[in-house]
C-alpha cells in the first residue's frame, strides 16, 4: 500500500518541516510505505524567493530601494539558511531539488493520501492563488482510492456564503476528516453541519527520543544558560516580554530571527539555524519564549519552561493546545503580571498528553485501515 502525504513539506519554516517529518516517521514506524505528494505550486515557491518581485511591486520607489539594500545586506545568511533547510528536505523528507507536481498536473501514484497537517486549508490572498487551493481539498488532481485528513488547519478562518457551499462540497472528497484546532472543529460543525475529529499536531505522534536524536546532529556551539526567543512573527509584544524574562532570569537571549535588516545583528541573533539547530536550542534552553505554534509544541515535548506571547489573531492554534493540557496560563501578554516562579507540572501534563497522543495515533491508524 502506497501512502502519500500532502502538506507544506517544502516550506522554509521549522514547524512546517518538523510536522511533515513527524507524520512520515510515525507512519514508517507503523510499517507503511510513505512519501510526499510533491505538489508545490509556484505561488508557494515565489513566497520563499530571496528576492520577491511581488513584494517589490507593492512598494513605492523609496520602499524598493530599502528592500533591495536590506536584501543585499542579508544575502549571505539568507542563502545559507535556505541551503540548510533544503538539505533537511533532501536528507529527511527524501525530496528532490525540484517539485514533481505543479498546479495543472495530475498525481496517480498513491493508494491512500493523507492531507495535512499545517494550514493547508488556509484561504490564500496572494497573486496566483486567491481563495482556496483545491489541491488541498481532495479534488481530481490526485487520484487515490482513499483520501483522509490529519490535523488539517485553516489558520484564520474566513469564508463567505459562496465559499461555505464550496467547503461543504470539498469535504465530501474525504472518507475521514480530522482537524488540529478547536475553532476549525466548531466552524465545520456549526457552519457546515459536519462533525470532524480533533487530533494533535503530528509533532506529538513520535517519541521525544526521536526528536533528541535529531537535535544531536546540530552543530550549535552554544554554551551556558540562555533564553531561547523564537521570534517568528517579529512582534513588539514578544520582544518586550522576552526582555522581561531576561531581566528575571539573568541569562542572555538567543533569538532565532529571519527578518532582513541591519538593526538585528550581533551574538544575540541566530539567522542561519538549521532544523537540527532549532531542536537543539529548544532542548537545551533554560526557558523558551515563542510566538510560534511549533516553538510551543516542541517546548512541551522537551518539557521546558516556556511562554507563548504576541500571536494576536494567530493565537487560536496555541490556545487549543494549551487548553487541552490545562496550561492556558502559559499564553501571556507583554504587560500582564506573571509569576515567574510558577513551574510547569509536567507530570500532570504528560498524563493528559499520553491520552491525547494515543487517541490521535489510533484515529490515524484506523482511518487508514477502514
Amino acid at each position: 500500500m502506497r501512502v502519500g502525504i500532502l502538506t507544506y513539506h517544502r516550506a522554509e519554516n521549522y514547524g512546517a518541516l518538523l510536522q511533515a517529518y513527524a507524520l512520515k516517521s510515525f507512519l514508517e514506524n507503523e510499517g507503511y510505505c510513505v512519501s510526499f505528494v510533491d505538489y508545490w505550486p509556484l505561488y508557494h515557491e515565489k513566497y520563499f524567493d530571496i528576492i520577491s518581485w511581488e513584494t517589490m511591486k507593492k512598494k513605492n520607489f523609496k520602499g524598493k530601494i530599502i528592500y533591495i539594500l536590506y536584501t543585499l545586506y542579508s544575502l549571505s545568511w539568507l542563502v545559507k539558511r535556505k541551503k540548510k533547510l533544503r538539505k533537511f528536505m533532501s536528507d529527511f523528507l527524501s525530496l528532490s531539488k525540484a517539485p514533481r507536481y505543479r498546479e495543472k498536473d495530475c498525481c496517480r501514484h498513491f493508494d491512500i493520501v493523507i492531507y495535512g497537517s499545517d494550514q493547508i486549508w488556509r484561504k490564500q490572498k496572494i497573486l496566483g492563488c486567491l481563495g482556496y487551493d483545491t489541491w488541498y481539498f481532495g479534488d481530481s488532481h490526485i487520484i487515490a482510492s482513499k483520501k483522509i485528513t490529519y490535523a488539517a488547519s485553516m489558520g484564520n478562518i474566513e469564508a463567505n456564503a459562496d465559499e461555505l457551499l464550496l467547503l461543504k462540497k470539498y469535504l465530501n472528497n474525504f472518507s475521514d476528516v480530522s482537524v488540529r484546532e478547536k475553532n476549525l472543529y466548531d466552524f465545520l460543525f456549526e457552519k457546515l453541519n459536519y462533525e470532524s475529529v480533533q487530533v494533535l499536531d503530528p509533532t506529538f505522534l513520535i517519541h521525544r527520543e526521536e526528536w533528541a536524536r535529531l537535535a544531536q546532529r546540530s552543530n550549535c556551539n552554544v554554551k551556558g544558560k540562555y533564553i531561547l526567543f523564537y521570534n517568528l512573527l517579529q512582534t513588539s509584544e514578544s520582544v518586550a516580554f522576552a526582555e522581561r524574562v531576561k531581566n528575571e532570569c539573568g541569562s542572555p537571549i538567543i533569538e532565532i530571527y529571519k527578518g532582513r535588516d541591519w538593526y538585528h545583528s550581533g551574538n544575540r541573533y541566530l539567522k542561519t539555524a538549521s532544523v537540527e539547530d532549532f531542536l537543539f536550542l529548544i532542548q537545551n534552553a533554560e526557558c523558551v519564549v515563542s510566538n510560534s505554534f511549533h516553538g510551543v509544541a516542541l517546548s512541551i515535548i522537551f518539557e521546558k519552561m516556556f511562554y507563548a506571547v504576541g500571536m494576536g489573531l494567530k493565537s487560536e492554534r496555541v490556545l487549543t493546545l494549551l487548553l487541552s493540557l490545562g496550561i492556558e496560563d502559559r499564553y501571556v501578554y507583554a504587560n500582564e503580571q506573571v509569576d515567574f516562579n510558577n513551574v510547569i507540572n509536567y507530570s500532570s501534563i504528560n498524563s493528559k498528553l499520553i491520552s491525547l497522543k494515543r487517541f490521535s495515533q489510533s484515529y490515524l491508524i484506523n482511518a487508514l485501515k477502514d
